[in-house]
């Protein structure tokens, strides 16, 4: 369960605001809450993989390791702030150094 989620309109749409748990990594954090903002499960059911109430797997998005060192690097410099900012599951994510995991709904392509 997340130790904190709050709502805004600082994107322009609706966006969550997720602070990760101490002994939660960057990864752990981003699926926790994208699965919270959207309602769906981390883990597929035992039925297999196509199953439409889980996420697809966060690596197919980014680089899980590369994520956790990188923020982690970041964590351990003190005065040092960063953010990666990926998408993943329909939702624009961005995961900052201290410790916030924003997550918003990606805008709609255009019609042209």
């Amino acid at each position: 369960m997340p130790s904190k989620v709050t709502t805004s309109k600082d994107c322009g749409r609706e966006q969550f605001c997720y602070q990760c748990n101490q002994n939660e990594t960057p990864t752990e954090a981003v699926l926790s809450a994208v699965s919270a903002v959207s309602n769906r499960k981390i883990i597929p059911s035992a039925t297999g993989d196509d199953d439409p109430d889980a996420l697809e797997p966060l690596y197919g998005a980014i680089n899980t390791d590369a994520l956790d060192a990188l923020i982690g690097s970041i964590e351990g410099n003190s005065g040092t702030d960063g953010s990666v900012t990926f998408g993943y599951s329909g939702h624009e994510v961005t995961v900052k150094s201290t410790g916030e995991i924003l997550v918003c709904a990606s805008p709609a392509p255009p019609n042209y």
